[in-house]
């Protein structure tokens, strides 16, 4: 991942998402799949659009940062859907006080008001790991955990102007 391409990466995702709160769920058809859906008060633009994190990768949630983060899913544990719907849940309509990648992989690190970090593993040579954003007519605004440690950004041109 190229340093210019993780600031411009976290400059979108906080703009989308500072201040937004957890606000939903819809489980996806395999057993990693899960979207979680944001509303932000906050943010004066209207996307038109849902905000959403779609991840495709295991994902926990740490009740404060823990010294060290896993740096794969192999360091990660198998949970059951019901545990994923309880992690969500114990987060639900806290807001977002941070959002930041890993230093080399595109881990998604959300730190929420209570101090709690929602984190999901950003390293598969295979598939995309996470996907968040939102989507409204022709504007996209999207931030994805590509193959291989990458990131791939899209947001609408006035962003990149800015």
């Amino acid at each position: 991942m190229l340093k210019e391409d993780k600031v411009f990466a976290e400059d979108v995702l906080r703009h989308l998402f500072s201040g937004a709160q957890v606000d939903g769920v819809q489980f996806g058809f395999s057993p990693a799949a899960i979207k979680i859906y944001f509303t932000n008060y906050e943010n004066t633009e209207d996307y038109g659009g849902q905000l959403y994190l779609n991840i495709e990768s295991k994902w926990c949630v740490f009740d404060q940062p823990p010294q060290i983060y896993p740096s794969n899913e192999d360091e990660m544990e198998n949970d059951s859907e019901d545990e994923e719907y309880s992690r969500v849940y114990r987060i639900r309509r806290k807001k977002v006080a941070d959002i930041r990648l890993g230093e080399e992989t595109p881990h998604l690190y959300i730190t929420l008001e209570n101090g709690s970090v929602l984190f999901v593993n950003g390293s598969h040579g295979l598939y995309e790991c996470w996907q968040a954003g939102v989507q409204y007519d022709d504007e996209t605004w999207l931030v994805v955990a590509v193959p291989g440690r990458d990131i791939a950004v899209w947001a609408p041109d006035r962003f990149y102007i800015s």
